[in-house]
């Protein structure tokens, strides 16, 4: 099984909401297709991916490195020698060449979304879905029948900070949801506190509502933000501070009582060790939400589920980032705690597959091939576009 053609484009983001970190309104992303020789129900095999949202489009290094080593690789590199079918794991090593160790940046995305398109392409050159190939390759055959799910928004918006929210999050329990994650730490405190009891109020419970802060809070802000949080019995407080902060990380969790949640910015199995080694995180309550495509893709993953479980933490405890459909097949797959989902279904880097359905915040993973995009209109006529 050979690639005969890869290709990508920069997408715009275009939304006008932001969090305490960014703004969405000039943000891309990255999607790419990957044809290769093998043809099933006499149509070609195309592998398709798209980035995780939050850091940017990757098409110069897509196109200088990652690329080129992909279409120069021979069949025998990257090819199963049994089967003669594309496996992942034996290009993952021709994406990597000549790439020196660390140094996490933007190249780990760039690997990812490539990654994200081969297995795409493999699953179904095996005519399966990828949550199916992966938890018959790497969970003993096991995978779960209902995926838990939450909705991931609450961005601030400049036109109605309070109400607006407080009408997101009734949409979304309404739809099914029984959680939906929002944003603070980019407003004065008393704009916050005001947000955080209207998401409560509509939500019916302060259990169903997350809180984010993006990274942004300090040695002075994160703990005062922690004591406000306390009153409110969330479900999670997501990247109180700077995830490679693992002195102030550990300093919240010491006075934080209830969930937490980071690692979406920490991109390797390395840091992934770092973060249980010395940021004071409980395995009994805490989230990790290592994102799978910005983490080099499938095999760094894996390697960050070793390193979870050799320290003890169950890998339910691993909730990933990223809100599109591929990372919803590793959660069913490899039988993780949970998946992110952008609700919006009109947006082409979230939501589900047309026609699916939420209910009691759990979804059925479905048995569309490869990572399930053809069942996603808007999302295809971005990435059928690709191919010409």
């Amino acid at each position: 099984m050979r690639i005969l053609e890869i290709g990508e484009t920069t997408i715009p983001v275009a939304a006008t909401m932001s969090n305490a970190a960014i703004g969405f309104d000039e943000m891309t992303a990255s999607a790419v297709a990957v044809r290769t020789d093998r043809r099933v129900g006499g149509a070609p095999v195309i592998g398709y991916a798209l980035d995780s949202v939050g850091r940017y489009a990757h098409g110069g290094l897509l196109r200088e490195r990652f690329i080129p080593r992909l279409e120069a690789a021979r069949e025998a590199e990257i090819a199963d020698p049994e089967t003669g079918l594309l496996d992942p794991m034996r290009a993952w090593p021709v994406l990597m060449r000549n790439e020196k160790p660390g140094g996490h940046g933007e190249r780990s995305a760039a690997v990812g979304v490539l990654d994200a398109a081969l297995w795409d392409a493999a699953a179904k050159a095996a005519g399966v879905p990828l949550w199916r190939l992966l938890a018959d390759r790497f969970n003993g055959g096991s995978a779960d029948e209902t995926v838990e799910i939450y909705a991931s928004g609450g961005h601030y918006r400049p036109d109605d900070p309070v109400g607006a929210l407080a009408g997101e999050v009734q949409d979304c329990m309404a739809r099914g949801f029984r959680t939906l994650k929002m944003k603070i730490a980019g407003a004065p405190p008393e704009i916050d506190r005001a947000r955080i009891e209207a998401a409560i109020d509509a939500a019916g419970g302060g259990g169903r509502i997350a809180v984010d802060a993006n990274a942004v809070l300090d040695r002075e802000s994160g703990p005062r933000m922690a004591a406000m949080l306390a009153d409110y019995d969330l479900a999670w407080f997501e990247e109180p501070c700077d995830p490679l902060d693992f002195d102030l990380t550990r300093e919240i969790a010491a006075v934080y009582s209830g969930p937490l949640a980071t690692g979406e910015n920490l991109f390797s199995a390395a840091d992934a060790r770092n973060l249980l080694r010395y940021g004071g995180l409980r395995k009994d309550r805490d989230l990790l939400q290592f994102d799978v495509s910005l983490s080099y893709g499938i095999p760094e993953y894996l390697r960050i589920v070793k390193a979870v479980e050799e320290a003890g933490w169950p890998r339910r405890r691993l909730v990933p980032h990223a809100g599109h459909l591929f990372a919803f097949n590793v959660v069913a797959g490899l039988g993780l705690g949970g998946h992110e989902i952008a609700p919006d279904a009109n947006l082409v880097l979230g939501g589900l597959p047309d026609g699916w359905t939420v209910d009691g915040g759990r979804v059925a993973p479905g048995e569309l091939p490869g990572v399930g995009f053809e069942g996603k209109a808007n999302a295809m006529a971005v990435l059928g576009a690709l191919m010409g």
